[in-house]
């Protein structure tokens, strides 16, 4: 059967054989940052075909009182990964939408009721180099508890005429040293750009309110 395959193979066109060299050589130069966003494309696609096949199931089942929920729960994802597609730096975005997919031990969560531009803040670049310590601070002690398997961490952005907050609420085991040390990291990259943090902990939880003033005056 290969010999068959192999034979088949050489007997296709030139056109045909310069579009498969053609491909194998654009895979071999293919950067490490292509090949991941290759992985998070499939990864989003498989993810939508099974939520699609869960609706045909419903329909063909003639389960229609279950159709609703599952409208419902399809069109709350679309808006999520919405908004974060909008948050204005793409490098960001690529990490937000690669950690929910890649990452296995600690479930992220990301809510939105509209629209966040974090690219217009000043110190953006801090914003995120921040955001990237809270994801993998977190990670790292999801990871040091492999007992638990509900560890969970939550970014939720909202905004008013004044502040724009971030509420961060992350739930499992964790030391407290390290998150307290992740904690005053964050407050020195932040407080130059008039960040105010608000921080508690519970045994099982971590609950921190970062708000970033919009205009003249302080975020209260």
């Amino acid at each position: 059967m290969a010999n068959a395959k192999a034979e088949e193979y050489g007997r296709q066109p030139e056109d045909e054989l310069g579009r498969h060299s053609a491909a194998s050589e654009a895979a071999g130069s293919a950067s490490e940052q292509d090949l991941r966003t290759l992985r998070l494309i499939n990864h989003y696609r498989h993810d939508w075909m099974n939520d699609i096949q869960v609706l045909m199931g419903y329909i063909q089942l003639k389960k229609y009182d279950k159709l609703p929920a599952m409208m419902e729960k399809i069109k709350d994802k679309v808006q999520q990964e919405s908004l974060i597609a909008k948050l204005g730096i793409p490098s960001l975005i690529l990490c937000l939408l690669a950690f929910q997919a890649e990452v296995k031990e600690l479930r992220l969560d990301i809510r939105m009721n509209e629209e966040i531009r974090l690219h217009e803040l000043p110190g953006w670049e801090e914003v995120e180099a921040g955001i990237v310590l809270i994801l993998e601070g977190f990670r790292t002690e999801a990871t040091a508890s492999p007992d638990s398997d509900d560890n969970r961490l939550e970014l939720g952005w909202s905004r008013d005429e004044r502040c724009l907050r971030l509420d961060i609420r992350y739930s499992g085991a964790f030391r407290a040293e390290r998150v307290r040390q992740l904690e005053r990291e964050l407050a020195k990259r932040w407080l130059p750009w008039q960040a105010r943090m608000a921080c508690s902990y519970e045994e099982q939880s971590v609950v921190w309110s970062v708000k970033w003033k919009l205009d003249g005056s302080a975020a209260q």
